[in-house]
């Protein structure tokens, strides 16, 4: 019997996990990835790239992957689900697969219209070219600049407290169209607080960003304000291939997958990560994070393999644990929050919340290493029993 081809678009932490599990658990299927860089990128270490207080976020595949996986260093560019065939932006010849993995990830939210891409606008830490460009760009700032961050969900949090700490001769301005910690139980919203205060954060609420350009911002309601760096932290945005490709999307372009995370009108096709939106219960409460790649990239390999041996779906179910959250190097957060993703209980704080923090980094590469050599290694949280409203918080 020939070997059934597989093929894994994107090599983040959703994908990474299913090709493993997958290559391990599944003889017969012959898995591929397809990723545009050799590396895995650690998004959840980008913002310490771009402050300087971490040389990089690359970890090589060859080091993560299953050795039973094949890497193909290319973009995709287009899905023809009608011949099963991907077609590839360096190769004129298109990979034909039997089962497919949408796992492109995300990269920028969009930008705030009216704003530019120019030397002091349109930074972010959206992906590994990004992190280097707001890196050199805080090296070459003046003392006394102001760097404002726009966005304080956890990416902004992230990433302003670890520029200040780092970056103690520039100006710091969190600016948000919410409150700071509005997602965070009351203690852990006054820790939040207290710790850009004692960084000397400059924290702006319920405020929009109009524009901006390489000297200054502009408020929706028109105050203008100066800012050497404006970063946008507010949100990640998906790829357009699966758009592009004819395939079912929501109203930000993310593959529309069921339950089980297949594509319903395209036998074989399956989703999971950033780019991919659980329709019904099981995903109202799921944000963009590794923290529901991971689990979700399991499960996706789960369903695969049992398309391929013919057997039915079963529903995904991922729930969470704790909102993780660094402040800088000498101090983070640890918000518990129920499976779907409500915060509740006491908070840890300080540098011990710094220290657990770093391990859950460390683990998520761990687990990925593990599953590379125990297939099913890897658990996780169920999510919650019963549908709840759609989770609106920050994503990361």
């Amino acid at each position: 019997m020939a070997a059934q081809r597989v093929l894994i678009l994107g090599a983040g932490y959703a994908g990474v996990m299913a090709a493993n599990r997958l290559a391990g658990r599944s003889p017969a299927a012959r898995v591929t990835v397809v990723n545009p860089a050799a590396d895995f990128i650690e998004r959840i270490r980008l913002h310490q790239v771009a402050a300087r207080t971490r040389a990089s976020a690359a970890v090589p595949l060859g080091s993560l992957l299953n050795p039973a996986v094949e890497l193909t260093v290319d973009s995709a560019v287009r899905i023809d689900p009608a011949r099963r065939l991907v077609h590839l932006a360096g190769s004129p010849a298109p990979l034909a697969y039997d089962a497919l993995l949408y796992a492109v990830g995300s990269g920028h939210a969009p930008a705030t219209p009216g704003t530019g891409d120019d030397a002091g606008c349109g930074f972010g830490v959206q992906d590994a070219p990004s992190a280097a460009r707001l890196r050199s760009r805080l090296r070459s700032l003046a003392p006394g600049s102001t760097v404002s961050v726009v966005g304080a969900g956890l990416t902004g949090l992230e990433l302003v407290t670890e520029i200040a700490e780092s970056h103690r001769h520039l100006r710091l301005r969190l600016m948000t169209r919410g409150v700071v910690g509005g997602d965070l139980t009351p203690s852990g919203a006054r820790a939040v607080r207290a710790r850009l205060a004692r960084l000397d954060v400059e924290v702006v609420e319920n405020t929009d960003v109009r524009s901006c350009d390489e000297s200054t911002l502009t408020t929706s309601a028109g105050a203008v304000l100066p800012s050497a760096c404006t970063v946008r932290a507010a949100g990640f945005a998906v790829p357009p291939l699966a758009g592009d490709s004819g395939l079912p999307t929501d109203p930000h372009g993310r593959l529309l997958v069921d339950s089980s995370l297949a594509c319903p009108d395209h036998p074989g096709i399956f989703g999971a990560g950033d780019a991919a939106k659980v329709a019904g219960p099981e995903g109202l409460h799921l944000r963009m994070s590794c923290a529901s790649a991971l689990p979700l990239g399991a499960q996706a390999a789960d369903g695969i393999a049992a398309h391929l041996d013919g057997g039915g779906p079963s529903p995904a179910s991922a729930g969470f644990l704790l909102r993780c959250i660094s402040l800088g190097r000498g101090a983070g957060l640890i918000q518990p929050v129920t499976a779907g993703d409500h915060p509740r209980g006491p908070v840890l704080r300080g540098p011990l919340a710094a220290l657990a923090k770093e391990q859950v980094c460390r683990m998520t590469v761990s687990w990925l290493r593990a599953e590379s050599r125990r297939p099913g290694s890897f658990s996780w949280p169920r999510g919650p029993k019963a549908a709840l409203p759609e989770h609106t918080a920050g994503v990361r």
